[in-house]
């Protein structure tokens, strides 16, 4: 449901413990000038899988012309994490109140109090709605991803592809305020910092990849993740879907807008006018036969262009035709390519797609907590 969350609480409404035995990490300075200065405080990093799972804070504090503003605690954490040392169980909406009670005891452990209510109408700066989806049918996350690479995607997100060694692959599109990724997540479990795309790996984490290559070697795991970076983006998308703006922990605590965020984000930007991209059958002169009854006053000539345009775009993507394209035709006639690509989701729609398709879709519109056998000691 979400992964990771960033809420923002007033520093007045935290009390710090006084650290006189050392119990507690200290906030040490990161940076200072004349109008704003930043702490940071974490726990020490993991030794044993028993460990417990901490949030990290950041205190912020600006000053105007006349006079200090409050100064904020941000507080950021993998919500699984924090009750389950991992996120490829999920969490859902009945967990909130242990969630609240985990991450009050954490912030305690780490000298800071805070009242529960504090937690859960902290404002949200940033959240990640997220999905596991279980893979069937022979389908492995590497594959799934390499089509998914294909797409048409607005010049307003980047993509890029991160190969793994072990075979695993990650695509991401993002921009500055947002991003879109996919990944092998089981693949990731068993990266290092440098190279997954789960920067936060617990050590629980890393052992949850040997349990389940020797327990279940065929489950496959794509990972679907909502990255709502920037709080203007934030609210625009919880606007948009019908949600209040600048929303508590407690609003964006519910499975209807993580579910509603990832499904418009998956029919709007991924699925979009990339039907044709996800066909089961791949017959050129079938397809050329479709294009003239479907159209039975269109130019044999125009036909065949079409045929050849469905080839290339599931041989290197569409954003690959545009990069090869546009090194030959000006920007603007890139334009009658896209017509062109509408024609042939126009034609494809209501023929079989890949069944990963249909599995990934099955498991938005269900959007039940994916859970291990596993649990953390």
């Amino acid at each position: 449901m979400i992964d990771t969350a960033i809420i923002s609480i007033p520093r007045n409404k935290i009390i710090t413990l006084a650290n006189t035995q050392g119990y507690f990490p200290e906030w040490i300075p990161q940076s200072k000038t004349k109008s704003y200065a930043k702490w940071i405080k974490n726990m020490p990093k993991q030794k044993e899988k028993t460990d417990p799972y901490y949030p990290r804070l950041t205190a912020y504090k600006r000053w105007s012309k006349n006079d200090s503003i409050i100064p904020i605690i941000n507080i950021e954490f993998s919500i699984p994490k924090l009750i389950y040392k991992n996120n490829l169980d999920e969490v859902e909406e009945k967990d909130f109140n242990r969630v609240i009670e985990t991450l009050k005891k954490r912030l305690y452990e780490m000298g800071e109090v805070i009242e529960k209510k504090e937690l859960e109408y902290a404002v949200i700066s940033s959240f990640h709605p997220s999905k596991n989806i279980a893979l069937a049918d022979g389908y492995r996350a590497y594959g799934v991803i390499k089509e998914l690479s294909k797409i048409n995607l607005t010049k307003k997100l980047e993509l890029t592809k991160v190969n793994f060694k072990n075979d695993g692959k990650a695509l991401q599109m993002y921009a500055i305020n947002h991003s879109i990724v996919f990944y092998d997540k089981i693949a990731d479990l068993n990266q290092n910092k440098k190279k997954a795309v789960d920067k936060d790996q617990t050590i629980f984490q890393k052992s949850l990849f040997e349990e389940i290559k020797i327990n279940l070697p065929t489950l496959e795991i794509l990972r679907l993740e909502i990255r709502l970076s920037k709080k203007q983006k934030m609210n625009a998308v919880m606007k948009h879907l019908g949600f209040e703006e600048n929303p508590t922990f407690k609003d964006i605590f519910k499975n209807d807008v993580c579910q509603k965020i990832v499904r418009w984000y998956w029919e709007e930007i991924i699925k979009g006018e990339n039907l044709f991209i996800f066909e089961l059958e791949n017959n050129p002169s079938k397809l050329l036969k479709d294009i003239l009854r479907k159209n039975p006053k269109i130019r044999l000539s125009k036909a065949i262009n079409l045929v050849g345009l469905s080839v290339l775009c599931k041989d290197c993507g569409i954003r690959g035709l545009r990069d090869i394209s546009e090194k030959h035709i000006k920007q603007r006639n890139w334009y009658s390519v896209s017509n062109n690509i509408k024609q042939l989701n126009e034609i494809s729609d209501g023929k079989p797609l890949h069944t990963w398709v249909k599995q990934i879709e099955d498991t938005l519109t269900d959007f039940k907590p994916y859970q291990t056998t596993f649990r953390p000691p």
